[in-house]
Parts: C-alpha cells; sequence; structure tokens
C-alpha cells in the first residue's frame, strides 16, 4: 500500500535563487502577449522574457545562484540545488516558482521589493496551467489528477449511534480562580461533543449547546494534546509535566474510564495518537525522538531518532499506513508505520512545525508552522501541492470531513479554507494569539482557543452565533446551583407552555370533530349518489330493453294481423276452412295482448326513471353545499393547527429544557454524592 517517494521540495535553495536585480527607471522589457484563447503559452516567446527583466542576472547557466538557472527551458525543469522549481501537471498553485513570486509564500520574490506586474503573474499562470511548454512547436502533456480533488469519505463511521458521555462524572478536580492557556481542543469525529484539555483535566461539552457533559481527570499534568478514535467512541490524551513525566490516555467517551495509560516518559509529551485499533500509540516531544508503543503489552516497538529539535506533532494516518511528525526546528517526516522506517522528508518550513492533520482519504497530509503558512503536501508523490499564507505563526491546523481546514494562528484569529485552500471566512477575533482549534463532525461549528484561555465555539455559517466554554468549569456545587435555577425556570417556562397549550388542543380537538363529521356526511351522500346513478343506468337499460320488446311485439302482431287479413280472404274465396281462420284470430289476439303488456311494463319503467331521476337531481344539487361545508371546515381545522403547532413546539421545546437540566442535576448530584 506503501506510496512510491518523489524527490521533496526545499525552499531554502529557491529562496536564495530567485533574487532579482532592481532596475531602477527601466520600462517594462518587450515581450510577447498570449492572446487570449488561442495562443500557446511558451517559455521562449512569453515566459523568457520576463525571466530576463526580473531574473537572469543571478539565474543564468553562467551564474547559477542556489543551483537555479532561468535562461534555458532545460535549466528551468531542472530547478535548483534542493528539486524542481515547476511541475507539468497544470497545478501552477503548487509551483514554488508561483508561490514566491505571487508572494504567497516566504521569502517573497523580488526580495524586498513589489511583486512582478499582474500581467507577467497572469502570463506565468497561463504557461504552468498550459503544460510547461518549451515553444510553439511543443504540445501539452495529459494533466494529471488535481490532487486536491476529493470525495469526503466515512471511514471509521460507527454503525449504530455515535459515542456521546453517558455516565462520565462531573466532578471537577481542579478549580482555578482564573483560566489558563488553552493547550488542546478535539471535536469528535462523529457526535457534536467537544473535549477540551484544562488543569489536570479534560472537560467534555455539547458541541451544539455547550452543555457540561463531564470531567476526566488527568492526575499527571496538563494535557498536550487530545485526539478521538476514529469512530468516535475513545480519547487519547497526551499530555505530562515538563521535565517529570510524560506518557498517553485512553478513556472511553461513553463511561470517562480510563481503560489504558502508554508510557513513561522522562519528559511531556507534547502530542500523541493511536492508530485505529487502538495496537499502537505514537508520541513525541523534548527527547527528540518519536516512540511507538505496542498498547497490548506496554513494550517500546520502535525509537526513532531522526528529529533534530523538539516533536510538537504526531498524527497516524486514517488507513494507519503512516506516521506524520513535525519538529521545533521545521523538521517533517512522514514514516512507514509497521517498519519505522522514514518514507517522506518534507522540507519548506522555515519555522516550527506546531501541527499535522490527515485529510480523511490520507493522500493529502497539511502541516503548520510559525513560518506562518500551512503547507499540503502529496503523499504519493512527497510534492508541495500548496502554501498557505495564514498572516500569522501558526499553531494548530485540522481538516474535517468535507476536506476544509481550521487554522489557529499568532494573529489572534481562526480562519476557516475550503478544500482547495481558499479561504473561506476569518471567525470571531480572540483576545490573544489563537492556540487551538478544531472544526465539529458536521463542519457546522468550529471551536477554538487563546493564550488567555478564551474558548469559542461559532457556527461556521453564522459566527455571530458564539459559545463560550470554559476550560475550568466550577466545581459541581455552583453548576448544581445554577442547574438547579435554570431548571426552576425551565420548568416555570413549561407549566406556562403546557397551560397555554391545553385550550388550543381542546379547540384544534372540536375543528377536527367537526370535519370528521362533515366528510362523513358528504361520504354517505356521495355513496347514495353511486348508488343512484348505478340504478339510473340499469333503468335505462331496461327502458331500452323494454322499447326493443314492443318493437317486436308490434311487429309480431302486425304479423299476424296480417295473415288473420289473409286467412279472412282465403274463406271468403273457400281456400280454407273455419278452423284455420279461428287460429289466425287466436294469433292476432296473443301478439296484441303481449305488445299492451310490453307497453305497460315500459311505463312502469319510466315512472322508476323519473323518481330516480329527482333524487338524484335532488343529491347533486346538495353535493356542492356538502362540499363547501367540508371546505369550511378544513380550512378551520387548518388554521387552528396552525395555532397550534407554534405551541406544541413551545411546549416541546420546554419540556425537552427540562429533561436536559434534569439529567444534568441528576449527573452533578451523583458526582456530588461520589466525593463525599
Amino acid at each position: 500500500m506503501l506510496r512510491r517517494q518523489r524527490a521533496f521540495r526545499s525552499t531554502i535553495a529557491l529562496a536564495a535563487s530567485l533574487t532579482s536585480v532592481a532596475i531602477s527607471g527601466l520600462a517594462s522589457a518587450e515581450q510577447s502577449t498570449p492572446d487570449s484563447g488561442a495562443e500557446k503559452v511558451t517559455f521562449e516567446e512569453h515566459v523568457k522574457p520576463i525571466f530576463r527583466q526580473h531574473c537572469l542576472t543571478c539565474h543564468n547557466l553562467g551564474e547559477k545562484k542556489g543551483g537555479l538557472a532561468l535562461d534555458s527551458y532545460q535549466a528551468v525543469l531542472e530547478g535548483g540545488g534542493s528539486g524542481e522549481v515547476v511541475y507539468d501537471d497544470g497545478d501552477y498553485a503548487g509551483s514554488r516558482l508561483w508561490q514566491l513570486v505571487s508572494h504567497e509564500d516566504t521569502p517573497i520574490m523580488p526580495p524586498g521589493q513589489d511583486k512582478i506586474p499582474a500581467e507577467q503573474l497572469a502570463v506565468l499562470q497561463a504557461w504552468i496551467e498550459g503544460g510547461i511548454l518549451e515553444n510553439s512547436g511543443s504540445k501539452a502533456k495529459a494533466k494529471k489528477k488535481n490532487p486536491l480533488e476529493f470525495v469526503a469519505a466515512s471511514r471509521g463511521k460507527p454503525e449504530g449511534p455515535a459515542a456521546m458521555p453517558e455516565t462520565v462524572s462531573m466532578g471537577v478536580p481542579v478549580v482555578t480562580n482564573r483560566p489558563a492557556a488553552v493547550t488542546a481542543i478535539a471535536c469528535s469525529p462523529w457526535a457534536p461533543l467537544v473535549a477540551v484539555g484544562g488543569q489536570r483535566q479534560v472537560v467534555l461539552y455539547h458541541g451544539d449547546n455547550g452543555e457540561l457533559l463531564g470531567v476526566l481527570p488527568f492526575a499527571e499534568g496538563i494535557p498536550q494534546s487530545i485526539r478521538f478514535s476514529s469512530d468516535g467512541g475513545y480519547l487519547f490524551v497526551a499530555g505530562g509535566e515538563h521535565a517529570v513525566l510524560g506518557l498517553v490516555a485512553i478513556y472511553d467517551v461513553r463511561t470517562g474510564e480510563r481503560i489504558a495509560t502508554v508510557g513513561d516518559e522522562l519528559d511531556i509529551v507534547f502530542d500523541g495518537d493511536a492508530n485505529s485499533d487502538m495496537t499502537r500509540v505514537a508520541m513525541g516531544g523534548p527527547k527528540r525522538m518519536l516512540r511507538i508503543y505496542d498498547v497490548t503489552d506496554g513494550s517500546l516497538k520502535f525509537d526513532l531518532k531522526k528529529h533534530t529539535d523538539w516533536i510538537l506533532a504526531v498524527a497516524f494516518s486514517p488507513d494507519d499506513v503512516l506516521i506524520a511528525s513535525g519538529d521545533r526546528s521545521a523538521g517533517l517526516v512522514v514514516w512507514e508505520a509497521d517498519t519505522g522506517q522514514p518514507y517522506l522528508d518534507l522540507a519548506g518550513h522555515k519555522g516550527a512545525v506546531t501541527a499535522v492533520s490527515w485529510r480523511d482519504d490520507g493522500n493529502v497530509l497539511a502541516s503548520g508552522s510559525e513560518d506562518g503558512t500551512v503547507k499540503l503536501w502529496d503523499m504519493h508523490t512527497g510534492n508541495q501541492i500548496k502554501s498557505i499564507n495564514v498572516g500569522g505563526p501558526v499553531q494548530d491546523v485540522a481538516f474535517d470531513h468535507q476536506g476544509r481546514l481550521i487554522t489557529a494562528s499568532g494573529n489572534r484569529k481562526a480562519t476557516v479554507w475550503d478544500a482547495g485552500g481558499s479561504k473561506v471566512r476569518d471567525l470571531p477575533a480572540m483576545q490573544e494569539a489563537v492556540l487551538e482549534a478544531a472544526l465539529s463532525h458536521d463542519g457546522k461549528r468550529a471551536v477554538y482557543g487563546d493564550w488567555s484561555g478564551q474558548i469559542f465555539n461559532v457556527a461556521t455559517d453564522d459566527p455571530k452565533q458564539t459559545l463560550t466554554l470554559a476550560s475550568n468549569p466550577p466545581d459541581e456545587r455552583e453548576l448544581l446551583a445554577a442547574a438547579s435555577q435554570k431548571l426552576k425556570a425551565a420548568q416555570a417556562e413549561l407549566k406556562k407552555a403546557t397551560d397555554d397549550l391545553q385550550p388550543i388542543q381542546t379547540k384544534v380537538q372540536t375543528m377536527k370533530d367537526a370535519v370528521d363529521v362533515a366528510k362523513r356526511d358528504l361520504a354517505s351522500k356521495r355513496d347514495r349518489l353511486e348508488e343512484l346513478k348505478s340504478t339510473l343506468a340499469e333503468l335505462n337499460q331496461k327502458e331500452q330493453s323494454a322499447q326493443g320488446t314492443i318493437r317486436k311485439a308490434a311487429e309480431a302482431a302486425d304479423v299476424s294481423h296480417d295473415e288473420m287479413i289473409a286467412a279472412k280472404v282465403a274463406l271468403k274465396r273457400g281456400d280454407i276452412d273455419d278452423q284455420r281462420l279461428a287460429a289466425a284470430e287466436q294469433q292476432v289476439a296473443d301478439a296484441f295482448a303481449a305488445l299492451a303488456e310490453s307497453r305497460r311494463g315500459l311505463l312502469a319503467t319510466r315512472e322508476q326513471i323519473v323518481s330516480v331521476a329527482a333524487q338524484r337531481k335532488q343529491i347533486q344539487e346538495a353535493i356542492p353545499t356538502l362540499e363547501k361545508a367540508v371546505s369550511d371546515a378544513d380550512g378551520r381545522l387548518q388554521a387552528a393547527q396552525a395555532e397550534l403547532e407554534p405551541a406544541e413546539q413551545t411546549r416541546r421545546g420546554a419540556d425537552a429544557v427540562v429533561q436536559q437540566l434534569s439529567d444534568r442535576v441528576r449527573r452533578i448530584e451523583a458526582a456530588i454524592e461520589a466525593s463525599i
């Protein structure tokens, strides 16, 4: 699974190599400007004239300061003494050349001067985006995939509900008169839960409303870092006491129980992390060694000695394959977790590396530094993808599930950046340098704290929605008194809301009953109408049948009558006898009798049709009135329900507050009882 290493980039040589020559009063050199759209942007026609104007006095094949020459295409591709300065992947923002000449990173180039003109920067950008072509006959290579493209993953997400404190003690081990500098903040990856490091304790808060949910004792000293396990069920707390003790403690989030203590260092641990199955813990501190312990038996697995200064940042990759560590002298190393061998040595920072964070897919590592930048590194190649100028010494950096970043900086700001490294917004400034910052599991809130001990919990979309948290809350008796007072007020609000709701509920029920009656009456009438329609259809069919019978009977009577006349004529001629004539007369009589019976049946059917049609007409005339009555009743019901809904919401909200405060009071009472 390990990725192939590519030569890492260094800022140092480039810092020396892009020294420009200031030419006072010199008009801009004549150069071709790429025609927008069609013309290729090439080194020979468009870029080299820019280098000639600003760089070639110091950076030519005869005098390559820092090992970098910019007067030939091949020399530009080779880069300086420490690596390449441009790449053919089309990502201009990831080019060190671009970062320095655009003043996005330090040291700015040309040194001590303004940026080169915007139109020349546009040429350089277009050249890199177009594939760094040499001349008009060159063809761009197929662009590589943007390493900052990101699809949110759900690695580690628990199948059931995410862990929240259930039986964690509310007892406060240490109560102080004033807060200390905030040393550690973490947000659960899957739940609205915030963990804040205090003095000899870790305080757990509900991330959405700021409710205190529990306190974890950390008797060994000050928590220096807090990390949640990938499923959010456990908390890793690294810390201790300077020059005395260092360790990593693992807590169960639901119960608050400390399930393991790893390490017995002779000095404090500044940062620590565990792999996904919590079989290994990595930690670093002033001893300059990255130590990896086997949690199952407590043995030291690796003692890695590449760092030259205090190790300030340590983190496992999401897939547990790599470990990143950063130190006070700008060192940043990525290690193979299974073997302890160095995988990447990432050079580029010029100040202490204070924090590292992995994107969820493990393909990108973010590193924050006191040089004022956050750098994003491609773990497939070791390339620096982007350098973000934060505007002050970076004290913390963290990804969220969407690939966004939050930074904490010495400029008193916490800042949110999108997945491409562009600023989204600065969050409300604090009194002093911001030391710690984290984004909530859903990215909707940011929690950050400063040197003075202030901690803000703000909505990222609306920073005016701000909660204040405390790393050292009051003792449980003060908490109980305050919670009991709030509970009493909430219970009064609930009673009022319930009392106000009762008449509205009665009114709504009356309206519902009226609507039900009207609907039943309308349904009955509609059923009767359908029944009459069916009867009428049957009668119409019967009428048509009777008319057919009459026609046939009349035709038979006419035939019989004709036959009788013919028989009488034949009798006079002597052709038939009296017996045959009598039979013909009887046939005529029978035919007319049948005709008369058919006509009587038709008259009866027509009388039924008239009666049913009258009933149907009466019901049809009544239905619009009934429909209007139902509609009016429905309207009254909807109005009553519209009045009911906010009242019910108020009652439900008050009930939830009462339940929440009741639970809080019970927890505090239990903590007091346990401490007696």
